[in-house]
């Protein structure tokens, strides 16, 4: 085991066993008729399990001498989305350089752990596959919502949002009915970290009796077959097999008197197991080759403990007298409806239409040449477009508008929605925030689409490229991305054209024909001709984003658009920015699937914006970047400081460390990471520096100064080591260090 994997490794399982003495101590104070010995039990369990698997795994498996003296380069996209050519390589053209990852170190690859029945390029290249995060960050994201709860029992204050749901037939207050909700989300967590670490052993022990027979190359998968079918046949029935296996464990235990998992009612525990395991499998499929172990367990965690609040809602609508309590992990107002009908909902209409997206999809990728009728292309796609609209409208306005109606009591939630922006701290508040938030979306878009066309009109040519005007029709259309592996193609370009078409001509290109209204028309093209020059001249001087600035540009975009949102009205930025998440989901549709008319320039626009970590089917950084910065305001801690952490750590840390560690950074954390030391320092300053402002300017209250730098600290150390997405892990781990740290 390298050095980064076991301060990785340390840095998780420590605070996960801190997490357990946290609850142990609660324990000792009083509030046993709540918290019992078991759930520290069932964490230090999983800490235990998880470090047996890194010790075995690491002694056991056979060692392969890595062949590769060099990792591979895959092309820049800082520039644009079309790879350079070979030719251009050879001329010097940049070369971004992928982590030491997985499929670049053999011997690495032969402890990779997988989800049964996936193969290694099923998942995203990185330096460490992210087991230990799977393992842990679902109990410790658990057990840190407990705590919390436990510790600061206030309801929301300061939120704008009518009271939560109750039943009729509970004696419990909503807030204790949300404690005990939360000691069944640690039992779900370490269900969670059970199921996956079934997962891996099973992959591990069917590949390694694979390999007593037949002869397998290095780093390749000889149990999983190349049937399709076959593959799904086996997963369906391994995920019952372990489904049923957990499901005896549940039943067994409490005969020997080990209160482990009885939380969790029988029908929930299978339920629950079962769909965590087939988000696994669906999840990896979907997102090829776009995410790490570690990531997508996170993923199918959280659409877990989403569905289980879905069920539950649901199921105290149509049975109310059929729980003593309503069993979600947090509080049962219309912001959780809206929450569950925006981001599950999002997802489940692209389920559901998803035959008119792969055809969609199909027709788009199909080379004109190789049509019968290739006048019938744009026909066909408009079509397939137009159903994809129309299916959705029906499906929101129907099956998801219908259920949120009837769970919020028959009241219209489109008529809520409306309603709720005049119910803010003040009249005009969220008016004022929906027309900030408005302004700067549209200011953002249209300054990056007129930088990335300036970008695009400026790049160097090669010396025998056909010559155009700068920022004439040709060159314009000369600059069309073809289609690339793993996203959407886009046929004969002729959509990626008219995307980029879009950009606006210079008066140099425009048509004089309109002679015959104006006297004086000679005058006219030498003054166009004039100021078409000064504009590029201009234009050039202007110096133009690198690819790293140009992501970090959103980090710091997050930061004003949500801070002052949580800092006037939490309650409504809760609900905006899962409004952004299914308006996120939309537009990667769009995007992958080519939908017309929009899913060209969707796809030109974010191409723009990928590095090494979105070489996968899906692009998911816009979607961690959002969950990462709202991830602490959907967990509802009653702390002010708490609702800041993913903005402060997404939006603040990762930028600062990001753009003074290439910049200034020396001291690398790794020899094959561009992470280093003082980036990391500049994450944990800033940070806090951030935070002391936020409190001088009174959006949050008087805190631990010195417990707060030691979670931030910690938290830049696992972003320094960590090969896993620091978007979607960062945040989590950090909030979940502040909330067990009682800041």
């Amino acid at each position: 085991m390298d050095t980064t994997l076991a301060v990785e490794t340390g840095i998780l399982l420590g605070a996960l066993s801190a997490a357990a003495g946290k609850l142990t101590e609660a324990r000792l104070d009083g509030l046993d008729e709540e918290v019992d010995a078991w759930l520290p039990i069932e964490l230090l369990t999983v800490v235990l399990a998880a470090s047996i698997y890194i010790i075995w795994i690491h002694t056991s498996m056979s060692r392969v001498t890595d062949t590769s003296s060099k990792p591979d380069a895959i092309p820049d996209r800082s520039d644009s989305p079309r790879p350079p050519s070979e030719r251009e390589s050879k001329r010097g053209a940049p070369l971004l350089q992928k982590l030491p990852s997985y499929s670049t170190n053999t011997a690495a690859r032969e402890r990779q752990a997988l989800v049964f029945m996936t193969v290694p390029k099923n998942y995203r290249d990185a330096p460490d596959d992210g087991i230990v995060t799977g393992l842990v960050l679902s109990p410790l994201i658990s057990a840190a919502l407990f705590y919390n709860t436990l510790a600061d029992r206030r309801v929301l204050p300061g939120w704008h949002i009518e009271p939560p749901m109750m039943l009729p037939v509970s004696s419990l207050s909503p807030i204790d009915a949300v404690v005990r909700s939360r000691a069944a989300a640690i039992d779900l967590g370490t269900l969670c970290s059970a199921a996956l670490l079934l997962h891996v052993g099973a992959s591990v022990a069917f590949e390694a009796r694979f390999r007593k027979t037949h002869p397998v190359p290095d780093g390749e998968r000889g149990s999983v077959p190349r049937s399709e079918m076959r593959k799904a046949g086996y997963y369906i029935a391994f995920v019952f097999f372990s489904t049923l296996s957990l499901l005896a464990i549940r039943i067994t235990l409490p005969v020997f008197g080990i209160g482990i998992w009885t939380r969790l009612s029988l029908w929930d525990f299978a339920s629950l197991a079962l769909f965590y395991q087939f988000s696994l499998y669906i999840a990896v499929r979907l997102a090829h080759h776009a995410l790490t172990l570690g990531e997508l367990a996170i993923i199918a965690f959280g659409a877990t403990a989403l569905f289980s609040e879905l069920a539950h809602l649901t199921l105290a609508r149509l049975l109310p007298g059929a729980t003593p309590f309503l069993r979600t992990f947090r509080l049962a107002t219309p912001l959780l409806t809206f929450h569950i009908a925006l981001i599950p909902g999002s997802l489940l209409t692209g389920f559901l239409l998803s035959p008119l997206l792969a055809l969609s999809r199909h027709i788009a990728r199909q080379p004109l040449r190789r049509l019968k009728h290739p006048a019938e292309k744009e026909r066909q796609r408009k079509w397939m477009a137009f159903g994809f609209y129309v299916g959705t409208v029906m499906i929101v306005f129907g099956l998801i508008g219908s259920w949120a109606r009837w769970v919020l009591g028959g009241r219209d939630p489109w008529l809520w929605a409306l309603r709720s922006i005049l119910e803010g701290p003040r009249a005009w508040t969220r008016p004022a925030l929906l027309a900030y938030w408005g302004a700067l979306g549209s200011i953002s878009v249209a300054g990056w689409n007129r930088q990335l066309a300036r970008s695009r009109r400026l790049r160097p040519r090669p010396a025998n490229a056909p010559s155009a005007q700068p920022g004439s029709a040709g060159a314009i259309a000369n600059e069309a991305p073809p289609s690339e592996p793993g996203s959407p193609a886009m046929g004969s370009g002729s959509e990626a054209e008219r995307a980029n078409a879009a950009v606006p001509l210079s008066m140099a290109a425009l048509p004089t024909s309109t002679a015959f209204a104006f006297p004086d028309i000679s005058a006219l093209p030498s003054v166009s001709a004039a100021s078409s020059e000064w504009l590029d001249a201009a234009d050039r001087r202007v110096p133009t984003l690198g690819l790293n600035g140009r992501r970090k540009f959103f980090h710091l975009l997050a930061v004003l658009m949500f801070v002052p949102g949580v800092a006037v009205d939490p309650a409504f930025t809760h609900l905006a920015i899962s409004a952004a998440f299914a308006l996120f989901a939309f537009a990667e549709f769009a995007r992958y699937f080519a939908l017309w008319p929009v899913g060209a320039a969707v796809h030109v626009f974010v191409s723009e914006f990928l590095d090494a970590k979105d070489m996968g089917a899906a692009v998911l950084s816009h979607f961690y970047l959002l969950t990462g910065c709202g991830c602490a305001i959907w967990f509802e801690a009653p702390s002010p400081l708490l609702a800041y952490t993913g903005i402060l750590t997404v939006g603040v840390g990762d930028a600062v460390a990001s753009v003074y560690g290439k910049r200034f950074g020396r001291i690398r954390w790794t020899a094959g990471t561009p992470k280093t030391v003082e980036g990391s320092l500049a994450f944990t300053l800033s940070v806090a520096a951030f935070a002391g402002l936020l409190y001088l300017c009174g959006f949050i209250p008087k805190f631990s100064g010195a417990r707060y730098i030691g979670a931030i600290a910690l938290g830049s150390v696992l972003e320094g080591v960590s090969g896993q997405n620091d978007n979607v892990v960062l945040p989590v781990y950090v909030w979940s260090l502040l909330a067990l740290s009682d800041v």
